[in-house]
Formats: structure tokens, C-alpha cells, sequence
């Protein structure tokens, strides 16, 4: 019995390093589904019907009253703060909702508080420049999403330490296979994500990142941004 009760303590415990992603997960498969708009191939959102989900709030509710100190790995933490980043992102938009862009009320919307976690309000900035982004896997960068056509995807699944790798694996190898928004070869040009110029110290080095995912990159090419959409991922 003691044994029996050890090991459901100590699966308790581990079970414990994450919150109950199960609303989460409900919302992102009933309200994001691929598509296209102005020209990009992206998962669009259902705001309308989102907003009106009731998973959505137990999904924020469960992130927000999760104790962050139990976050002890990095897989952990780059997992929880990604899905924080994007469900935050969602609450922005919902704001000032229907609107346009996240944007339309101004670059200020990275700064203002977008939402509490374990009873501190934080901004977007401060998840990605302060938490994530110091975490250093420049991948995370595919997986956090502004709510905007050319941002990364939104996942249609919560991240979890367990799967994290290879859910950021698939994320890159996708939005770099995504000649819309992501990577396009055009003779020897190659027309990149400005993400790649935003975040190159991230990257380290820019050409050998891509050239994990992306076979025959011409080694000499002229390197040009893509333009970043901001119009609304809906």
C-alpha cells in the first residue's frame, strides 16, 4: 500500500507541472481550421464563435490560476509560456473585437497587461522578450502567434513539455515549407519572414537554421522580407 501510495504521489507531482490544457485543446480544434486569405495560406480563427465559448474562459481560467513555481524545466516553461502567448494574443483581439487587426488600437497593444498569471498581470512583451525568448530555442519563435496572417500558425493543439519538441520541429518545418508567409525561393533570391531579420540573433545563424528544414537553399542568394500582413488571422 505504501509503495502504491508513493507512486500516486509521485504521479501526482508530475502531473502537477502543467495545467488541464483540455478546454484549451477544445477551442483550437473547433475554431481554427486552415484556409486562405489575401493571398496567405494560414489557420484562421473563429473569433465570433470563440468569444462566445465557454471553454475559452475555462481555458484562460486554467492557464491564469496555474502556480507557475511548480514550472521547474525548460520544456515546462517554454511550453506553458507559449500557450500563455497565444491565449493572451486571443483576449487582446477579443477586446476590441471585430476589428481588423490586433494592431488597430496601436503597437501599445504588445505592452498593455494581456493577461494575469499566478496573480501578476503581464503583457505580450514581456511573455516573449522577458520569459521566452531568454529560454533560448529560437523555434519558439513558429509557435507564439500575433493573431495576424503572416504570424506562424496558431496550433490546433495545446503545447505540452512532453511533445514539445516535436511539436516545434513540425511548426518550423511548416511555416518554412509555407511560400505565402514562410520561405520562398525565387532564382537566387530566397524571400524570407521578416521574423528572420526581427529575431536574427536568435537564429545565430540564419542560413545553417533554415537549411535544417529547407534542402538546396542557394548559398549565395540575395536575402529579402516577405511583407508581414497584419490583417487579422479570421
Amino acid at each position: 500500500m505504501r509503495c502504491i501510495l508513493f507512486s500516486l504521489l509521485t504521479f501526482s507531482a508530475l502531473a502537477a507541472a502543467e495545467p488541464d490544457y483540455s478546454a484549451l485543446n477544445r477551442v483550437l480544434t473547433k475554431h481554427v481550421k486552415a484556409g486562405s486569405r489575401a493571398g496567405i495560406s494560414a489557420h484562421l480563427v473563429n473569433y465570433r464563435q470563440l468569444s462566445k465559448d465557454a471553454d475559452f474562459t475555462a481555458a484562460v481560467k486554467a492557464i491564469s490560476e496555474f502556480d507557475t513555481a511548480q514550472l521547474k524545466t525548460r520544456q515546462e516553461k517554454l511550453a506553458f509560456y507559449i500557450n500563455a502567448y497565444n491565449i493572451a494574443a486571443i483576449r487582446k483581439v477579443l477586446e476590441k473585437y471585430p476589428t481588423a487587426s490586433i494592431r488597430d488600437a496601436g503597437d501599445a497593444v504588445w505592452k498593455h497587461d494581456a493577461i494575469t498569471l499566478a496573480g501578476k498581470a503581464i503583457s505580450l512583451d514581456a511573455i516573449e522578450h522577458k520569459i521566452l525568448r531568454p529560454l533560448g530555442d529560437a523555434r519558439m519563435h513558429f509557435a507564439i502567434v500575433c493573431a495576424s496572417l503572416s504570424c506562424p500558425d496558431l496550433r490546433r493543439e495545446a503545447y505540452t513539455s512532453a511533445k514539445l519538441s516535436a511539436q516545434l520541429e513540425d511548426q518550423t518545418r511548416r511555416f518554412l515549407a509555407n511560400p505565402t508567409k514562410g520561405l520562398r525561393i525565387d532564382g537566387n533570391r530566397i524571400l524570407q519572414s521578416a521574423i528572420f531579420n526581427w529575431f536574427k540573433e536568435d537564429f545565430k545563424d540564419v542560413p545553417k537554421f533554415q537549411g535544417r528544414y529547407v534542402k538546396n537553399l542557394p548559398s549565395q542568394a540575395e536575402r529579402l522580407d516577405l511583407p508581414y500582413d497584419w490583417k487579422l488571422n479570421e
